[in-house]
């Protein structure tokens, strides 16, 4: 097994190397940038300085001299920036012989000029990238390898007189370089190029001169870092764990009855502290291991106390009228039933000691399992006894901790009994069903019957006011019906839904009221279901509102609207409305001394059996509101 000491050296060696090749990487990463960024900004400067010259000559001291000179006269020295250029730096290339600082064209006037392939390669590349005047990458010129900048020099309007048509040109530049050199040049073409390129060996020299001092600080640094790392593991840590495991050592040979001995302490770093803390937990091993025995008594102790607990809860386990069963929680294997169990399956003690609880059922592909409170609760399910019965069970389940495993005690109960209580209940309750749903039936079929025989006595009779009155007791009856059919018809006979029977209802009275007049009757849509109890006076508000309403709200007047709505409203309060744009009702504020039966009855139903208050007003018609507690 390797010490310490070797792994902090190992360690130590790993970050070293580790950090080492890091530094150097960047280190040489630093300095192949600054170099490249350097040479880039020699190219630039020196290409800039050669636009410059380019641009001085062109447009300050050209047309200068057209000025002065004669007509048709052209002073290269002076009016050609091309030569200007060359000369200046033909004498810069004195100290910088390596370089390359020149104008080069496919057409040029000077045959010093003349592109080179790589050049004509350059001036194609420019003419087929409009968008660009300007390329920087390493290439071979004359066998060479530079890193070189290129600038496109393009026709321009300016360039039209000395390299457009020769007619226009000065007589002079004709007679120097004949009247084909460099004449008829496109708008736009690239007709030269500005170079300035640097040898890459020479960069190469240059990265060498910079590295040669760079990797040596970087070495220099290095070397002192072991150094100090070494100095540190040694002196610091190593030697002084060295001590504390030899005092390990000689602690584990020496006798059990002695007691053990300090180490000592020396500074007040970490090392210092570790010494320190054993030194305080020997004293605590010491004191402990005297007091060692008695405790081994006092376990001693314990542990027959829980034996004879473990033989109380046995007894209790046994003695339990429902079927136990404690299960290993993991694998669901039967650890321990009680007597009972066997009693109610009809098994031997050995036999279940074989088997799971999932044997036992006789529905093995449901899972109806919830946790309550902690425990493991599941409602109902089938199991089979040994000589096949199925009966139906009730389990409650616990997991704890038992012998240092999970295990789940399965407290099992036969529901045989309730069951057949539970069916004879839900027997009787669908014979009541049943039975209400005829009620409802029979009542709804008396309704018909009564509200048939009133429009028969309304036929026989020809006083419009007897009339009127067996329509608006007929139109009342219905309502009631309409209730009593829509009981009928729902598999629910405690709630009703007042959007859909205000519906119904309309379309009856329409039939009744508004045949000759052109009233629509809009029901908004709600979710407001009532009770029996407070479905039928809210029917009998809603017929009675309409019905005036059809009756005395549009005299005079072709067509109407008429809106009823249910809302719900906070704290379990329920607002009904019904409003019209008639003519109204002539003195809304007191509906207690209204004369009418109508309103009488609305008032009555409202405050006496929904409980409510009634409010109406007489803006735009009549709107009448009552708001009510929902009850059950």
């Amino acid at each position: 097994m390797k010490s310490i000491k070797s792994k902090l050296l190992i360690f130590s060696g790993t970050v070293i190397t580790i950090c080492s090749a890091i530094l150097i990487y960047m280190t040489h990463d630093h300095v192949v940038s600054n170099a490249e960024d350097l040479t880039k900004q020699q190219l630039s400067l020196a290409l800039s300085f050669n636009l410059a010259i380019r641009e001085y000559v062109a447009d300050t001291l050209r047309p200068m001299m057209f000025n002065i000179v004669d007509e048709g006269r052209f002073i290269p020295e002076t009016m050609s920036s091309s030569f200007v250029a060359r000369r200046v730096f033909n004498k810069v290339r004195k100290n910088y012989p390596d370089y390359i600082i020149k104008f080069a064209s496919g057409n040029p006037r000077n045959p010093k000029n003349q592109a080179g392939p790589e050049e004509l390669n350059m001036i194609r590349y420019f003419n087929g990238h409009p968008s660009e005047n300007n390329w920087t990458g390493e290439i071979d010129i004359d066998g060479d390898t530079y890193l070189a900048k290129f600038s496109s020099m393009r026709m321009e309007k300016d360039c039209l007189r000395c390299h457009g048509n020769p007619s226009d040109a000065p007589i002079e530049l004709i007679n120097r370089y004949g009247p084909d050199a460099s004449f008829y040049l496109p708008m736009g073409e690239v007709v030269g190029l500005d170079i300035v390129a640097i040898p890459t060996e020479s960069i190469k020299a240059f990265l060498l001169q910079k590295g040669v001092k760079d990797y040596g600080f970087v070495g220099i640094a290095i070397i002192l870092l072991c150094a100090s790392l070494v100095f540190v593991f040694k002196f610091v840590v190593t030697d002084r764990l060295d001590r504390i495991t030899r005092h390990f050592c000689d602690i584990l040979a020496q006798s059990e009855d002695l007691d053990i001995q300090n180490l000592e302490e020396q500074g007040t770093d970490e090392i210092a502290v570790l010494t320190r803390s054993f030194n305080r937990l020997a004293e605590r091993l010491n004191t402990t291991y005297a007091n060692l025995r008695t405790e081994i008594e006092l376990r001693e102790k314990a542990q027959d106390a829980l034996l004879k607990s473990e033989e109380k809860y046995r007894k209790l386990f046994e003695m339990e009228s429902d079927a136990l069963a404690l299960t290993d929680f993991e694998t669901g294997n039967i650890l321990e039933v009680n007597g009972t169990f066997l009693r109610l399956y009809g098994y031997r003690n050995e036999e279940v000691l074989c088997m799971k609880m999932a044997d036992f059922s006789a529905e093995p592909d449901r899972t109806n399992t919830s946790i309550q409170n902690g425990d493991e609760y599941i409602p109902s399910r089938f199991h089979r006894k040994k000589d096949g019965t199925v009966f139906p069970v009730e389990i409650t389940a616990n997991i704890f901790e038992h012998k240092e495993r999970k295990v789940r005690i399965a407290s099992i109960r036969d529901i045989t009994d309730r069951k057949i209580i539970e069916q004879q209940k839900e027997a009787s309750l669908r014979e009541k069903e049943v039975l209400l749903s005829e009620i409802h039936h029979r009542v709804k079929n008396n309704f018909e019957i009564i509200s048939s025989l009133l429009d028969m006595g309304g036929m026989r009779t020809r006083n419009r006011e007897t009339q009127s009155i067996l329509s608006d007791s007929r139109s009342r009856i219905h309502s009631m019906a309409l209730i009593h059919a829509q009981l009928y018809q729902s598999d629910r006979f405690d709630r009703i839904d007042m959007a859909k029977h205000s519906s119904d209802l309309v379309e009856y009275l329409l039939s009744l009221f508004g045949r000759e007049k052109n009233i629509d009757i809009e029901i908004e849509p709600s979710d407001v279901y009532l009770s029996m109890r407070q479905a039928v006076p809210c029917a009998l508000i809603i017929n009675e509102l309409i019905m005036n309403a059809l009756k005395h709200a549009f005299v005079d007047r072709a067509k109407g609207t008429i809106r009823v709505s249910f809302q719900n409203s906070g704290d379990n309060t329920v607002l009904m409305r019904v409003k019209d744009n008639g003519v109204g009702i002539s003195d809304p504020a007191d509906v207690h001394n209204s004369g009418g039966l109508g309103l009488e009855l609305v008032r009555h139903l409202a405050e006496g059996q929904l409980k409510g208050v009634i409010r109406l007003s007489h803006d735009n018609g009549t709107d009448t509101c009552i708001e009510f507690k929902r009850t059950e």
